[in-house]
């Protein structure tokens, strides 16, 4: 998989536009779009099977593995990200922004971004690292996790520890 073209600035939109229109995933790693450049670029990215993704501020990454992780919420995420590396495991972080969950923007990224970590042969399991979003943005991301071959689980901020160990992952040392 190429590195996604990072964009940011006044010109986030067309660059990233273009960006799609050549092929190409794109990293916003800034805030710097109004909510309906997001909702429009995301309609282009999945109508061209591409994705859009940040930003999301939980630092770090994780080495190679057998986890997916749609990081929707920093907090969420970093605390699904330390607890995988605290025991010993890996995987491929998708960053979707903090608003993709909300009721306007409808999960648009996490669905393009559940279908890629469904494809990607080392994912075993995918975690949406997020606050829990609305019932109806909820319920179309249940559908879609019941259309994909890799399991999915949810892991809000303080359901991270559980979710992951009823995966099965040693967490000792952990507070």
């Amino acid at each position: 998989m190429r590195e996604p073209v990072p964009v940011a600035g006044p010109h986030a939109f067309r660059e990233a536009l273009a960006a799609l229109r050549r092929g190409r995933d794109v990293l916003l790693p800034g805030e710097e779009l109004t909510l309906d450049e997001e909702i429009a670029l995301k309609d282009e990215a999945a109508g061209r099977g591409r994705l859009v993704l940040g930003p999301c501020a939980a630092p770090g990454g994780l080495p190679p593995g057998r986890f997916g992780v749609v990081a929707a919420g920093a907090a969420a995420t970093g605390r699904v990200l330390r607890l995988l590396a605290r025991a010993g495991e890996g995987g491929r972080v998708l960053p979707v922004g903090a608003r993709d969950l909300s009721a306007a923007v409808c999960g648009r990224a996490t669905l393009q971004a559940l279908v890629a970590l469904d494809a990607d042969p080392r994912v075993r399991t995918v975690v949406i690292a997020a606050e829990p979003p609305p019932p109806e943005v909820s319920a179309l991301l249940r559908e879609a996790a019941r259309r994909l071959a890799t399991p999915v689980v949810s892991a809000a901020p303080g359901e991270a520890r559980a979710v992951l160990a009823r995966l099965g992952l040693t967490l000792a040392g952990e507070g």
